[in-house]
C-alpha cells in the first residue's frame, strides 16, 4: 500500500467519518462513504495535489452522502447510538449535555445544503475558511456569507427549542 495513501487516510479518517455521520445521521452508512471515499482516493492517488488532499476528501465525501441521501427520501432519527454521546461527570449534567448535544445535532440535521455542511466542516471539524471554500467549491464571500445565515438559522431553531 502506499506510503501517500496511508498517511492522507490517516491525517484525514476522522474528518472524513464525521462528516459523513453528520451529513447521514447513520453511523455504518457513514463507513460505507468513508470506504467509497477512500477506493476513490486510492483510485485518483497520482492526480491528486497533496496540498488540495484534505480539500478533496470532504468534496468526495460530501457528494457520496448528498447521493446517498438523495436515494433515500425519509430521514431517520438522530440517536445517541448512531453519534455517540460524551462522558460527563455527574448523571444531571450527563443528561444535560445528551439533551443538548441532541437539540444540537437535530438542528444541524434541520439545516438545509449547503448550510449543514458549511456548519460541520467549519464550525465542528474547524477547518479554515478556504478549506471549507475549496471542498464546497465555493468563493470565500460565499462561504462566510452562507456560514452566517446557517449559525442565524440554527440560533433560530435553538432558540425555539429553549422557550
Amino acid at each position: 500500500m502506499s506510503r501517500k495513501f496511508r498517511s492522507l487516510v490517516k491525517s484525514h479518517e476522522n474528518r472524513v467519518y464525521t462528516l459523513a455521520v453528520y451529513l447521514l445521521r447513520d453511523r455504518s452508512e457513514a463507513e460505507d462513504v468513508a470506504q467509497e471515499t477512500y477506493l476513490k482516493l486510492w483510485n485518483n492517488l497520482d492526480t491528486i495535489d497533496m496540498e488540495r488532499a484534505g480539500a478533496w476528501l470532504m468534496k468526495v465525501t460530501r457528494n457520496a452522502c448528498l447521493d446517498r441521501l438523495r436515494k433515500r427520501r425519509p430521514q431517520s432519527e438522530v440517536s445517541d447510538h448512531h453519534l455517540g454521546t460524551d462522558q460527563v461527570q455527574g448523571p444531571a449534567e450527563a443528561l444535560e449535555q445528551a439533551q443538548l448535544g441532541n437539540w444540537l445535532r437535530n438542528a444541524i440535521g434541520n439545516l438545509k445544503e449547503p448550510y449543514r455542511s458549511l456548519v460541520v466542516l467549519r464550525d465542528v471539524q474547524q477547518n479554515s475558511y478556504r478549506e471549507v471554500a475549496l471542498s464546497l467549491e465555493l468563493s470565500l464571500d460565499q462561504v462566510k456569507v452562507y456560514l452566517h445565515r446557517a449559525r442565524r438559522q440554527l440560533r433560530e431553531n435553538l432558540q425555539e427549542v429553549r422557550t
